[in-house]
């Protein structure tokens, strides 16, 4: 799924914890990349990858987070991406995650507040 130049997408509308664990996406142009997550919401996070993405492209994200749950598979939009001060990899993607399923955003709230 690919979203038209123009149309506003809301920006984070929950708190974001930093987090650092390991992260694949799953993409039709480049396959599988792995990375590494940079912060989590339960709306989105941000990533560090080996690449540069195309913004506004549906990408499926999976997150091996430190619960010792198995590892969480959503679907998100790329919205923001920077590059090192250099130019060299890695990339810093921020995305936000498409329809989360309730018991994905009760996993990632109950990381980020405890319980």
């Amino acid at each position: 799924m690919t979203f038209p130049t123009g149309v506003l997408i809301n920006r984070r509308s929950s708190e974001r914890m930093p987090l650092r664990c390991p992260v694949e996406v799953l993409n039709q142009r480049h396959g599988n990349i792995r990375g590494m997550l940079i912060n989590l919401s339960s709306g989105g996070a941000m990533l560090a990858l080996p690449c540069e993405l195309t913004l506004g492209v549906e990408l499926q994200i999976v997150l091996h987070l430190p619960d010792g749950l198995p590892a969480l598979e959503l679907t998100a939009i790329g919205l923001r991406a920077e590059k090192s001060p250099n130019g060299a990899p890695p990339v810093r993607l921020g995305v936000n995650f498409i329809l989360p399923p309730a018991e994905a955003v009760q996993r990632i709230r109950s990381l980020i507040y405890g319980g």
